[in-house]
């Protein structure tokens, strides 16, 4: 089992998506980002290198944008909505956690904590997945110092300059992982699940609730309180 090092939010998130928005097989998820600001195309690219993926960003410079909010990106009329603070989501992974640790450090109110994200089509739940979520409550927050020290702290994690698998994820589509394929045991699939809850529950009753961060009002996401 994956052993976290950052706190859990006290509060999911759920993630509105476009009905027409490719969510089971997506050609764009980084080219899309990338004709909004290239630096965030490649952070988009370079999640993948780390087994994650950028999802969504909300801030007062950019409004409400990222994969999951193309829609506001190809028509910028969509996205005149006065957002303060800073609010980024990435799917989660070891990896990009232990990437942005440095960060924290280096931006003394920047926040991350992890939570589970619903990603809704009208009233439709399409997915659900485990997150990381960056947020600053300064609305004078630095985005564009912020995007490109996360963008060096990618390559340095993945020692690269830019993503090798975003190309063949654009090429041949890509599929979120969450998604069940026609060879997957769904039997095995609840079995190893139930496993997994009954020992997180009995590591819960050693070590007490994991430490938790107090997420503040996200209108533009829609936010549920967490069952913890």
């Amino acid at each position: 089992m994956i052993s976290s090092i950052l706190p859990y939010w006290d509060q999911n998130i759920d993630l509105d998506i476009a009905p027409w928005v490719p969510y089971g097989r997506d050609f764009s998820p980084v080219s899309v980002n990338g004709l909004y600001n290239p630096l965030l195309g490649g952070v988009a690219g370079l999640a993948f290198e780390m087994k994650s993926e950028f999802l969504y960003l909300r801030s007062f410079k950019s409004g409400n944008i990222g994969t999951m909010a193309r829609q506001n990106m190809i028509d910028p009329q969509r996205n005149e909505t006065t957002e303060l603070g800073f609010t980024m989501v990435f799917a989660y992974s070891e990896q990009l956690e232990h990437s942005v640790l440095p960060l924290l450090r280096k931006f003394p109110g920047l926040m991350a904590g992890l939570t589970l994200c619903d990603i809704w089509d009208g009233d439709v739940l399409v997915d659900e997945c485990k997150v990381l979520m960056l947020i600053d409550e300064d609305p004078f927050f630095n985005e564009a110092d912020f995007i490109q020290s996360l963008h060096r702290a990618f390559q340095r994690h993945c020692g690269l300059e830019k993503s090798n698998i975003s190309f063949f994820a654009e090429k041949f589509g890509y599929r979120r992982c969450s998604i069940s394929y026609e060879t997957d045991d769904l039997t095995q699939m609840r079995v190893t699940q139930a496993l997994f809850d009954m020992e997180l529950d009995a590591t819960k009753e050693v070590l007490g609730p994991a430490p938790e961060l107090k997420v503040p009002p996200l209108p533009a996401m829609g936010i549920e309180k967490a069952d913890r």
